[in-house]
């Protein structure tokens, strides 16, 4: 099964890249080795620099998940963190899917656009860096970086999904009334070409082993996405 949905993974981000034009660079800045919880210091999970991995397309039969999902809600203190602290981040919060309806219909131009379903997300790119070791239970916690082509009202508000190996995954939606940017009608707003972070919790699941942590933007039928590698050990 794993094999299976690397493959189909693979085969996504090639569709993608395919009818992409080249994206935009963002700099992520140096991650930061693993600082343990106090009372875990008996664990020398090691943080290193993960490779990111847009995705999307096909990833939608992985990263599209249901609203409630398998996933608790993170709870108690952050025991993993990826990466440094960034000021004017945006904090996580436990916020329900809301599952705002975003897709247009174009209609016919020429023939040209006939049947093409847009979004106000379509111009977004997603990246960061997920990895390290945990023991289910943990809390684990990294930035998702969103970087929009044009200023971009967050109005609705999207949802996002993770997934965390093959049985826990989880829909919320993202803390927009806490993003530090305003339109000139209030609303907040991702500004072009501006790196806006969110904070992302999420509770390591009783999976052993490697297991790949994915997260999604819902809404465009072209998610943005990453996915990267956490090593689950249950203690001693």
């Amino acid at each position: 099964m794993p094999d299976l949905i690397d493959e189909r993974l693979a085969r996504a981000a090639r569709r993608w890249q395919e009818t992409q034009p080249p994206p935009p660079v963002v700099l992520l800045d140096r991650l930061a080795e693993h600082r343990p919880h106090p009372g875990r210091r008996r664990r020398a999970g090691v943080i290193a620099a993960a490779a990111v991995l847009v995705v999307a397309a096909g990833a939608v039969a992985v990263g599209r998940l249901g609203s409630s999902g398998t996933s608790p809600s993170p709870t108690g203190p952050v025991t993993h963190r990826v990466g440094l602290e960034h000021p004017g981040t945006v904090p996580w919060a436990d916020l329900p899917a809301g599952h705002p309806h975003v897709r247009t219909t174009l209609a016919p131009h020429g023939g040209a656009t006939h049947g093409r379903v847009v979004t106000p997300f379509d111009g977004v790119s997603a990246v960061g860096a997920i990895t390290g070791k945990a023991e289910p239970g943990d809390v684990l916690v990294f930035e998702a970086v969103l970087l929009s082509s044009t200023d971009l009202p967050l109005d609705p508000c999207p949802d996002y999904s993770i997934a965390f190996g093959r049985n826990s995954h989880r829909t919320w939606q993202l803390n927009c009334s806490a993003v530090p940017y305003r339109d000139a009608r209030g609303r907040p707003y991702l500004p072009a070409a501006t790196n806006v972070r969110f904070d992302m919790q999420v509770t390591v699941p009783d999976e052993p082993g490697r297991q790949k942590v994915l997260w999604t933007l819902d809404g465009p039928q072209q998610m943005p996405g990453f996915y990267g590698l956490v090593d689950v050990v249950r203690g001693s």
